[in-house]
């Protein structure tokens, strides 16, 4: 074949063949290599709009710093047919979630995901680690729980219900916190009320009990109690709980706030007027009143809080109706029944509370200028106020007459964080006793200097407190009821008093990071436009019922007058003008009603074509798009190589 000369069909069909079967092979080698190297490179992207499956800082802190194995067993029963549906995907999504903390643990956490199928020893285990189970309506059980295991310890989460989704990242990581901790965590408690039992704390009293509340925290935690001219808070203590700090020394106020910026976490529930302090001149009404107030304002200035010990919030529309003697039942705007938009839904403490009982209850606030985090955690409604302690001597009607109708939200309790600075530029001086000896004074001077020494100006690092204040809310009266069941006394639940305090405990006595760990949104997710377009037709909807109703009160009113103008033997006849109204509104009536039944039907068509929209992109349009880019770059390539 010389150089001029074309070459044949053949040998061109030969070669084209060649190059797409070397293209083909080229193409399969690359998809089995990039199935491999994408197997042994694991890439994740979290493309959800609120990060739901990724982790808060605060639990990859706490993963971090595991030191022993722990065992999480997800009990799920997805074999089950007839588990809710919503239920279904629930349980998919923290199955799915789990796998990011088992991915974040550094080899810490293991994860078995169980099927307690009925009558198996997975369900018989189900039973023993006292997991809930959800009755179905064909009689069978189904499992949504997890158990944390470390060593020998257990900590279970019942059941994951989704009303409380948005806590999943938060009860996951308590769960994992309270498996790995050594031991119940300490909590002392500093008051000069009669919360601890044991002593006796007013002349003539009894030896009395805990207060119901520590009773409960009993169960969890080891309970010390702090005396009330403690000089030094040991540093073993988890957590410290200041119930009504009622003139404090000078020196407690200054071991409670070192505690505070060596790191230690507080509970500090101030008071207005106590209703449990009985401490006060009781021959003297306006006295014992005036004494029944506490602060620790001296502190609260270095924790950036405002508090003012004279104030008392009330609110009109979070009255409790009391009996108020001669004057019979009465709704008093300064016991205030807490529920609803008053708790914070977005922090796990107050998340699922539904009603709280407090007494005389304080205000706080942030204060000017103050460069720490000030979370509102229970408030009054936008009619909150504020009255004067004085005021108590007044009747409950009295108080109602003088209250605004408007107001603005007060702040019964909030979390504060920050990195809290000392009160104190050096510790307080210890006064020197009469007749002090020179050893003694030598003593007394080195101890002065040794605290000195010890004296810390700022945090290291951030911490945490709870401020309520009312601390009426703890005692037994306005938290539980005693009831006789059979000889025997039982105490119900007023309200979720105890569960609030509880759950402060429970945050602040675990890890630092937990408190910082982020309250997610929903997986499920609305169809915004859906709701959008619901919206709209609603409105449509209102507008045409309200035009029907005032035409309608129009022919009525007609109908009225006309029925006033006859006399009275012939009220019970209706005229032909009468008759020719009542026929009108009918009219009128079914031409609403027919307009109405357009609009829900343009509804449903609105979202018809919407979803019909949609499904067309999602299996027709977008295939389509992805096959024409695909030929359109196998052309190009061709054409730059020269093939036909």
């Amino acid at each position: 074949m010389t150089a001029n000369q074309k070459p044949s069909a053949s040998h061109s069909a030969a070669g084209l063949f060649a190059s797409s079967l070397g293209s083909i092979l080229l193409l399969a080698v690359i998809l089995v290599a990039v199935n491999y190297i994408s197997g042994m490179a694991y890439l994740r992207a979290d493309m959800t709009a609120e990060k739901l499956f990724t982790l808060s800082e605060g639990t990859r802190s706490i993963l971090g710093q595991l030191n022993d194995k722990t065992r999480l067993k997800f009990y799920f029963s997805k074999s089950l047919a007839n588990v809710p549906f919503g239920y279904k995907l629930y349980g998919k999504r923290i199955e799915e979630f789990l796998g990011e903390y088992v991915t974040s643990s550094r080899g810490m956490l293991d994860l078995e995901i169980l099927d307690p199928q009925p009558d198996t020893d997975v369900e018989e285990w189900a039973v023993k680690y006292g997991l809930a189970q959800a009755g179905l309506p064909t009689g069978e059980k189904f499992y949504l729980g997890l158990v944390a295991i470390v060593a020998d310890k257990e900590e279970v989460i019942p059941f994951f219900t989704v009303e409380r989704e948005e806590f999943l990242e938060y009860d996951i990581t308590r769960a994992i916190v309270q498996a790995s901790a050594r031991g119940k965590s300490t909590v002392g408690v500093l008051s000069p009320l009669p919360v601890v039992g044991g002593g006796m704390p007013f002349p003539g009293m009894q030896q009395g009990e805990d207060w119901l509340f520590l009773k409960e925290l009993r169960k969890n935690f080891e309970i010390r109690k702090v005396e009330a001219n403690a000089e030094e808070i040991p540093s073993d203590i988890s957590l410290l709980m200041v119930i009504h700090p009622k003139d404090l020394p000078e020196n407690t106020l200054y071991a409670i706030d070192q505690y505070v910026v060596k790191g230690g976490r507080a509970i500090v529930m101030v008071d207005p007027a106590c209703m449990a302090d009985n401490l006060g001149d009781q021959n003297n009404p306006y006295m014992a009143m005036m004494q029944r107030s506490s602060d620790v304002n001296k502190l609260f200035k270095a924790w950036g809080i405002d508090y003012n010990r004279g104030k008392i919030a009330a609110d009109i529309n979070m009255a409790t109706r009391v009996n108020a003697g001669p004057q019979g039942l009465i709704d008093h705007p300064l016991w205030l029944s807490l529920n609803g938009d008053a708790f914070n839904r977005e922090s796990a403490v107050t998340a699922k509370l539904n009603s709280m009982l407090m007494v005389n209850a304080g205000a706080l606030s942030k204060a000017s200028g103050s460069a720490h985090e000030f979370v509102p955690l229970i408030t009054t409604r936008d009619s909150g106020s504020l009255v004067d302690t004085h005021q108590l001597l007044s009747s409950p009607a009295d108080l109602v007459r003088g209250l605004p109708t408007t107001g603005v939200r007060q702040t019964l309790a909030a979390l504060v964080r920050g990195t809290f600075s000392s009160a104190f530029s050096e510790p307080p001086v210890t006064p020197a006793p009469e007749n002090e000896s020179e050893d003694a004074k030598k003593q007394r001077e080195a101890a002065q200097e040794a605290r000195r020494q010890k004296h810390v100006a700022k945090a290291e690092k951030a911490g945490s407190l709870m401020i309520i204040a009312d601390a009426d809310l703890l005692h037994n009266d306005y938290c539980v009821r005693a009831i006789n069941f059979f000889g025997n006394t039982l105490l119900q639940p007023l309200n979720d008093n105890l569960a609030f305090i509880a759950n402060c405990v429970d945050m602040l006595a675990g890890s630092e990071d937990l408190i910082a760990v982020r309250s997610r949104g929903k997986f499920a997710r609305t169809f915004t436009r859906v709701e959008e377009i619901e919206r709209e037709a609603q409105k449509r909807w209102q507008e045409e019922e309200k035009a029907l109703t005032a035409r309608l009160e129009e022919i009525q009113q007609r109908i009225n007058q006309l029925q006033s103008q006859k006399k009275d033997g012939e009220r019970l006849i209706l005229s032909a003008e009468q008759r020719e109204e009542v026929e009108r509104a009918r009219n009128e009536q079914s031409e609403t009603m027919r307009r109405r039944r357009e609009i829900r039907k343009l509804l449903r068509q609105d979202i018809e074509s919407l979803g019909t929209r949609v499904t067309f992109v999602n299996l027709l349009l977008m295939p389509l798009l992805v096959a024409f880019v695909g030929a359109y770059v196998y052309m190009r390539q061709n054409s730059r190589r020269g093939m036909p």
